[in-house]
């Protein structure tokens, strides 16, 4: 989030008085890809969309976007054998999901070079994880009758979800030339199937008429 405001005050610097010539182009397209977190933070991944926007009045805009996110995780286990060899028994996990939005923004900062925003999107998502609700360890080799550890797990949860969501976002673009421009992003989202996700991500994108 620091390196976010930071980009945003340098590049404010350079044109802050500056008249727009982003009023010409009323649509855009952009790409946008960064670092995310799922949950509490221990599962981390990457996640991108592609987004299509039109500005119905100076400031306003609505956009949709097409986009997907991995995490994964594990859950640390492992033995040491009698001649020093680790042997790893963690328990990995990972949660994946493609999700459709549609926005409504509102840019504070309109300039030549600089914008600065609020956006606001609904989300429809569909996700698939490998999450375990409760997992238990157990090593006894007298019992189980196996020199490891044998994991236990319990799923009460549903492998396949859809949902809806919503998500604020903030949103910086700064324009190169004529029409393209590279911002970034933070955001993150929660839906109905209480998967929490935040967003740090860095775009690229094309203004047109």
């Amino acid at each position: 989030m620091k390196i976010l405001y930071l980009i945003i005050i340098l590049c404010l610097s350079h044109t802050s008085h500056a008249q727009t010539n982003q009023n010409q182009f009323t649509k855009y397209a952009s790409l946008t890809a960064g670092r995310s977190t799922h949950g509490t933070g221990d599962m981390k991944g990457i996640s991108q969309k592609i987004t299509y926007g039109k500005y119905f009045r100076k400031k306003l805009v609505w956009s949709i976007s097409v986009g997907a996110s991995i995490h994964d995780g594990s859950f640390r286990n492992s033995t040491t054998q009698s001649d020093g060899t680790v042997l790893d028994h963690s328990f990995r996990y990972t949660a994946g999901g493609i999700q459709t939005s549609v926005g409504l923004g509102y840019s504070f900062i309109k300039t030549k070079r600089n914008e600065l925003g609020l956006k606001i999107d609904g989300i429809l998502r569909y996700q698939s994880s490998s999450y375990f609700d409760q997992l238990f360890i157990v090593f006894d080799p007298q019992t189980t009758g196996i020199p490891y550890p044998a994991t236990y797990i319990i799923n009460t949860s549903p492998q396949k979800t859809y949902a809806v969501g919503v998500s604020p976002e903030l949103f910086y673009n700064y324009s190169i030339g004529k029409s393209l421009f590279l911002g970034a992003t933070a955001n993150f989202q929660a839906d109905t199937n209480g998967d929490v996700l935040t967003n740090l991500s860095l775009s690229v994108g094309k203004r047109f008429n």
